[in-house]
């Protein structure tokens, strides 16, 4: 009963250890630790150390030489500018302009008053100094003129008039084109600005999203509640109000790590554009907020989201039952790895699962040397991502004892690498001067997925993607085939889900369309199955029966299809996130949309006798089976916070505070069946 009973909510404790030389005036102070976290563009003791990130045109291979690569390659001159537009190669941030070498990225060129080339900061400017002109963003080799001035081949993809020419790009207010590209530049927080993931805390506020604030210091009033594009979409963390929000609050409490940036907030930075990496971004006009699934991997960007503003959250690691580590691992192999030739972990090459293994494996020793939580219980109550297509199946070892949160509940313990993308395969080895001893032998021999100690969890889904279904209010329509696809997945009885190069989220899409998932993956388990009866509103098929999915589909009794139609509306909330204040009002504005058009006259109730579009088989009326003429799921008209995916997780590791104190016993418990 320990870990039932509510906590008492104490005020949060505040550090005090100064950093070292005000972190150079290009980091943040962490008063816990008194270690700058650092900007892109700087490294080491107190920021003072260069890290450039130029604009190249090739990346570092270890064939190149049998010698350690200290310093990334690049392609530009000391003012930026590329050294030879008529060499061919090229990567993505070759640069047709001038480059921020702090996170290689490229602005036009032209420094004229009424142009709108980037003009730095004058030579000898102190560290953190911004340019004089920010400039017009180029950002790629595709953007980059395709001949010089007088007429030669160059790298790039443009009529160099469109770009310099009297009517281009970078030399007018309206030009005759302009590339489509776009950056998150600084946006307010509530006590600081960010730049592509990394925040600028006021004096005295430190922390990735400066909530923590500094021993002595007095509580200042957060800008979110009057910045329009903040204040719809998050709030101020509860952590952080002084006194408390309330007397006492549930478990589990979590601590969120501020990891050393180049593990997270500088893998933002180095993104360069803002749809990867992410599950949101600010757009025109009014910095409003677009929710994007795009980027495929944005679960875990999301959960640190959730967890920075969730009442779980505490600032107080000594009382914390467990402790997130928001690496940004997933978004390592691209954009990062394609971008440029930085960073790299444990030197350059490789497939591209062998630098997201090392730079994981940098994060666990970096938490072990600053922090002494990891050594406290082994490791066993540290929470670790893996959102990319294979899961956990390459995690390095070292974390065999934390818990794993994955899309890919693949269990079979001999594996290997189910993809058909070759870089990412992890069955390759690849050893180098930087790794003799190659990689693989970091990750051997654990499968994929613990049943128990690890959650299998959906994927982010914006509430768009499913405007049509009954999740969000829409009356349950017949069979159609007209229609986009969150129409047809609403109108369908059925819905295949298999595997893509490791997991996929066609069992997302289907339950949050109230569509009967038919399950073909032997021997992996999808979303919550160690939690929910997944078979109460699913049907499962063994791959060699696939050849059969037509005659085992159409021997399912209709009774039991309604059944499981039924049990889709009990669980299907729990797919969907919607703990975030702007995904809730998202969700509540499909919501009384579709609530609107289905006040609407109905049309006349569709005969059931006959054949059965599903079945093939003689059907009688709906009269002769009373309540079959009523449509399943029926629509939703709940608060959609509630036991909603992240609540999900949550209760979840509730139950697994007891095994992380190595008491057992936890494991087994569910959220809900």
């Amino acid at each position: 009963m320990a870990y039932v009973c509510p906590v008492t909510w104490k005020t949060a404790p505040r550090g005090s250890t100064e950093c070292e030389g005000g972190c150079n005036n290009v980091g943040r102070c962490n008063y816990d630790t008194g270690y700058c976290d650092c900007a892109a563009g700087w490294t080491g003791p107190g920021c003072k150390t260069r890290q450039k990130r130029p604009c190249t045109n090739k990346q570092s291979h270890p064939n190149d030489g049998d010698f350690i690569r200290t310093e990334p390659l690049s392609h530009t001159l000391p003012d930026g500018r590329d050294k030879d537009w008529t060499v061919m190669d090229t990567v993505y941030s070759r640069c047709g302009g001038i480059c921020d070498e702090d996170l290689a990225i490229c602005y036009c060129d032209g420094q004229g008053p009424d142009q709108f080339g980037r003009i730095p900061a004058p030579e000898g400017s102190p560290p953190g100094t911004p340019p004089i002109r920010w400039g017009r963003p180029l950002v790629t080799f595709h953007m980059a003129p395709k001949t010089t001035w007088d007429g030669k081949r160059a790298f790039g993809e443009h009529d160099y008039n469109l770009v310099y020419g009297p009517k281009g790009y970078c030399n007018v207010s309206e030009p005759d084109w302009g590339p489509n590209c776009g950056m998150d530049m600084f946006l307010g927080g509530g006590h600081g600005t960010c730049y592509l993931g990394y925040c600028n805390c006021e004096e005295g506020y430190y922390g990735h999203d400066c909530a923590r604030r500094k021993a002595g210091m007095p509580l200042l009033p957060s800008r979110i509640p009057t910045t329009p594009w903040l204040a719809s979409v998050v709030r101020e963390p509860p952590a952080a109000l002084e006194p408390p929000p309330s007397a006492t609050r549930r478990r589990p409490l979590i601590y969120v790590y501020d990891l050393e940036p180049l593990y997270q907030a500088r893998i933002l930075q180095y993104r360069v554009s803002p749809p990867w990496c992410v599950f949101r971004r600010h757009d025109l006009p009014a910095n409003r907020t677009e929710w994007s699934d795009m980027w495929v991997y944005a679960a875990d960007t999301l959960l640190h989201e959730l967890l920075l503003v969730s009442p779980h959250r505490t600032f107080d690691p000594e009382e914390a039952d467990f402790f997130y580590v928001p690496h940004q691992a997933s978004c390592l192999p691209f954009p990062i790895g394609n971008w440029a030739d930085w960073p790299w972990f444990k030197g350059p090459g490789g497939p591209r699962i062998r630098q997201m293994l090392n730079m994981i494996m940098e994060t666990r020793d970096w938490i072990d040397q600053h922090y002494p939580f990891w050594k406290r219980r082994g490791g066993r109550d540290h929470i670790w991502t893996f959102t990319h297509d294979e899961g956990a199946c390459w995690a390095p070892n070292v974390l065999n004892t934390s818990i794993w949160l994955t899309h890919w509940g693949r269990m079979d313990p001999d594996h290997t690498s189910n993809t058909a993308f070759v870089p990412d395969r992890y069955d390759r080895d690849f050893k180098s001067a930087y790794q003799p001893e190659g990689y693989r032998v970091h990750m051997q021999g654990h499968p994929c997925y613990r049943p128990g100690q690890d959650l299998v969890i959906p994927a982010f889904k914006r509430p768009d993607h499913y405007r049509a279904s009954p999740l969000a209010a829409a009356t349950s329509k017949p069979r159609e085939l007209p229609g986009d696809y969150s129409d047809m997945l609403s109108r369908s009885l059925f819905c295949l889900v298999a595997a893509g190069d490791g997991w996929s989220a066609r069992l997302e899409d289907a339950v949050l369309h109230g569509c009967i998932p038919v399950i073909i993956i032997d021997n992996v388990h999808v979303v919550f199955e160690s939690i929910l009866d997944i078979d109460s509103f699913s049907v499962r098929i063994a791959e060699a029966d696939v050849d059969r999915i037509l005659e085992i589909l159409q021997a399912i009794p209709e009774r039991k299809i309604r059944f499981k139609q039924a049990h889709l509306g009990h669980v299907f909330h729990r797919y969907r996130y919607a703990a975030l204040p702007g995904l809730e009002n998202n969700l509540r504005q499909l919501m009384n949309t579709n609530e609107a058009a289905a006040s609407a006259p109905p049309s006349p109730p569709a005969q059931r006798g006959g054949i059965n579009f599903v079945t093939g088989r003689e059907t009688s009326s709906a009269a002769a089976h009373p309540g079959f003429d009523i449509h399943l799921p029926r629509p939703f008209k709940g608060d959609p916070t509630v036991d909603d995916a992240f609540a999900t997780i949550m209760q979840w590791l509730h139950s697994r505070i007891p095994d992380t104190r190595g008491e057992g016993g936890g494991a087994a418990s569910g959220a809900g069946r």
